[in-house]
């Protein structure tokens, strides 16, 4: 065999060093692409999918302008909690400095429907508000409590109109779930007004059971819940005792077509159906019951007979889009073009006892 130039050996051993070099290279190109694809996999499987809302300033629903505002947090809430992806929800209070009964109990309601919804397969979190009042508010209600986790530190400070807030919900017929919220102010109650009450709160917890859950909510979760809850809050302040309850259901315009056929063939007959707030007072203002049994009340005449009976109060009755409204003096009706998509019921009956009167302004 002929042997090689000393040339060609040279050209040989650089081309094998060449070539050598070239795939240890590729090796380790490779190798790096396999990390990197390993890392993006494990990455994928250990990230939370979370979105954060912000909340409005105000949670207030008689003023229209706030109300849009609620309504719209509400609205974009549900369409977070329905997507099948989110495992974690920022509620961001930072800007909100005031919390009104009736608007803020329609946000714990709902935020209670939500969690149920899901099961506990998912995720709050929050950040606070800036101003004091406001998250004392949150811990008031049992809202930091709700989420979960480690609960803020109290404020030192006590303030008057948060103190006094109490919180009942239930799924029954039940007066004594929300009795401590009433009883407690048995003494500077006229013993009419406390029975109205009760007789009221009692009705608005048979029409929850027995008629606002009776469809779908038209909320765009399709989602029935498992027993038919109610909500409800309490204070007194100022000589008043303030009372709010809360359905999640269909709302009484929906209900009356098919629980009181005759009445909405009356409303028909009127030119009158389209208006929620005509709804709300024709299904007020009839006394017959839907079984025409003794002892099972006057339906919604009952939640207002507290105020009408004793001139004395203030009973306002919010119902997907319709507003009624009665105090001493007048009886008011409006619409409003955003719906609630549920029932706020608001009573107001003032304290009579001096005593209490003197703490409160002390």
């Amino acid at each position: 065999m002929k042997r090689l130039s000393k040339q060609t050996r040279w050209w040989l051993i650089q081309l094998s060093r060449v070539l050598k070099r070239k795939l240890t290279r590729e090796l380790i190109r490779k190798r790096r692409y396999k990390k990197r694809r390993t890392n993006s996999n494990t990455n994928t499987k250990s990230t939370i999918v979370e979105e954060s809302i912000s909340a409005p300033r105000a949670f207030n629903i008689e003023d229209k302008k706030t109300r849009k505002h609620v309504i719209k947090f509400l609205h974009d809430l549900r369409k977070i909690f329905a997507r099948s992806d989110i495992q974690k929800v920022i509620i961001d209070f930072t800007n909100t400095d005031k919390f009104i009964a009736d608007a803020t109990l329609l946000f714990y309601a709902e935020l209670s429907h939500l969690i149920g919804m899901k099961q506990n397969g998912i995720v709050i979190k929050y950040r606070p508000p800036i101003n004091d009042r406001a998250s004392e508010v949150l811990h008031q209600i049992g809202f930091y409590t709700m989420c979960g986790g480690k609960t803020r530190k109290r404020s030192t400070k006590n303030y008057d109109d948060v103190v006094h807030w109490r919180v009942a919900q239930g799924s029954v017929v039940d007066n004594s779930i929300c009795a401590d919220a009433i009883e407690k102010y048995e003494g500077q109650l006229a013993e009419p007004l406390i029975n109205g009450l009760f007789r009221g709160l009692g009705e608005a917890m048979t029409n929850t059971i027995h008629h606002a859950y009776i469809n779908t909510r038209d909320d765009g979760l399709n989602y029935s819940p498992p027993t038919k809850n109610w909500w409800m809050f309490s204070q007194a302040r100022n000589n008043y005792l303030s009372v709010v309850f809360c359905d999640l259901g269909i709302g009484i315009p929906n209900t009356l077509p098919i629980q009181k056929p005759y009445l909405f063939k009356i409303l028909d007959s009127l030119g009158m159906t389209g208006k929620d707030s005509e709804y709300i007072k024709i299904a007020i203002e009839d006394k017959r019951t839907r079984t025409n049994q003794p002892e099972r009340g006057k339906g919604l005449g009952d939640i207002v007979d507290v105020i009408t009976k004793q001139n004395s109060g203030t009973v306002r009755i919010h119902s997907n889009s319709g507003i009624f409204i009665k105090d001493e003096t007048r009886t008011v009706t409006r619409d409003l073009k955003e719906s609630i998509l549920g029932t706020l019921i608001y009573w107001r009956v003032p304290l009579t006892n001096e005593p209490y009167r003197e703490r409160e302004n002390n």
